[in-house]
């Protein structure tokens, strides 16, 4: 199933270039506010808070959430399940929710309430049919565990601290690498969600109704996004977890980085797909290699561990830059599943980041690490161009500094499958 989504992939991705047209959006309410839920508009991207002191339950909050959804964006259901369609073919749609079913109980019970609670809202019940425009309980399950159950992705990332920062302190860039849809349904429903706790609270930059972690934030000044790294291991969804939803959990429940590492690394977690986590606090970046299948080479072979600036890498695989690291989708730890060195899409945005952060004495600034992220050559870019990291697939750049809680992101446009030439990073408040 991997193999044909990924060439499903590519189909799409060039239906989707091939059509530059302006899209139309069915405008909603300008913004909502109901108990523990408020959404606003801010017209590239939705801005969310999930007050979970307000004494709702979870599952209140998740039927509280769906009504505010639906009424800044009318048709969400219909976005939702022909997103769905358009990365299932037929033959595969019923499949996937056995690895839905044999996921969704390992996700803490307050997320599945919220899933639930939401589910409830929709229209689609307990039918699951195929490209009918109305989301059943099955199918917002499986929206919520696309990582885990359906497909991949090409992310890339990119982080300074310490001497090779004008700050002193971490500037971190994340790319995200996504098929949006064929008419543009991720980028109608992307936003800023905060969810706050009693203990604290956390940002997810991410999709309305995706309840897990793909990039995020906490007030404790941690950073994770997460990265897919294939390394040719039989999929297995039997027993397994949801690691966007168990990111979730470690954001909101860790007081430092290390912690949070160390509650994603846990061996008793085991997840369907091998996959990257890249961290950040205000001092250093680091990188968990999280290959629970453990197919690396040699006596020591790595298994799930931590790549920093000083990691000793697989043979021919080096970087050698002091407080610097970076991720593309491949383990490159000594000893772990070589899966970089044959591949272009991870080899050649390797080479062109150390290429960037090499040889210049002077630090890097948040708009130098801007510029590293979003420079290409000719316009428009090629699909997947796997020299530069913005590519027609970029759904969102994200540059942050921790220690300030300084958030700037680029989000593709709502209403045009049009690539900007120049994209437009906005600077955003959090926790306020």
């Amino acid at each position: 199933m991997k193999k044909l989504l990924a060439g499903l992939l590519i189909v799409l991705l060039v239906f989707q270039t091939a059509c530059t047209q302006d899209l139309s959006v069915v405008k909603g309410s300008p913004d909502y506010k109901g108990k523990g839920v408020t959404i606003t508009d801010k017209g590239n991207y939705f801005d969310v808070t999930l007050d979970f002191t307000k004494g709702l339950s979870h599952r209140e909050i998740g039927k509280e959430f769906a009504k505010g959804i639906l009424c800044v964006v009318p048709d969400y259901e219909a976005l939702v399940d022909s997103y769905i369609a358009d990365n299932l073919f037929k033959s595969e749609y019923n499949e996937a929710f056995w690895r839905v079913d044999d996921i969704k109980t390992q996700i803490d019970k307050d997320y599945r309430e919220e899933i639930e609670g939401m589910s409830e809202v929709f229209s689609g019940g307990d039918k699951n049919i195929r490209g009918d425009n109305k989301i059943s309980k099955d199918e917002f399950y499986l929206f919520n565990l696309f990582l885990d159950a359906i497909r991949s992705t090409q992310c890339s990332f990119v982080s300074v601290f310490g001497s090779k920062s004008s700050t002193g302190k971490t500037i971190t860039g994340r790319i995200l690498d996504w098929y949006g849809g064929n008419k543009n349904q991720l980028p109608r429903i992307q936003g800023i969600i905060t969810m706050k706790n009693a203990t604290g609270s956390i940002c997810s930059i991410g999709y309305m109704g995706f309840m897990g972690i793909i990039t995020g934030f906490n007030d404790r000044k941690i950073f994770a996004a997460v990265q897919e790294s294939t390394s040719g291991a039989a999929y297995s969804s039997v027993g397994k977890r949801s690691y966007p939803m168990d990111l979730r959990y470690a954001l909101e429940n860790t007081e430092n980085m290390d912690k949070t590492i160390s509650l994603m690394q846990d061996e008793k977690k085991q997840y369907a797909v091998n996959h990257l986590i890249v961290f950040s606090d205000p001092n250093e970046s680091k990188i968990l290699e999280n290959n629970f299948s453990g197919r690396g080479t040699g006596e020591g072979r790595v298994r799930r561990a931590v790549r920093t600036d000083e990691s000793k890498l697989n043979k021919g695989i080096t970087w050698g830059i002091k407080d610097a690291v970076a991720s593309v989708n491949s383990f490159l730890l000594d000893g772990n599943t070589d899966n970089h060195t044959r591949n272009k899409y991870n080899t050649r945005r390797w080479k062109y980041i150390k290429e960037q952060l090499s040889g210049r004495e002077a630090k890097f600034s948040t708009e130098d690490i801007k510029n590293i992220m979003t420079y290409t050559k000719g316009s428009p870019r090629a699909l997947l161009d796997t020299r530069y990291l913005y590519t027609k697939a970029t759904m969102s750049m994200t540059v942050f500094q921790p220690d300030t809680l300084s958030l700037e992101i680029y989000f593709f446009p709502r209403n045009t499958l049009k690539v900007p030439d120049k994209p437009t990073f906005e600077r955003i408040s959090v926790f306020q």
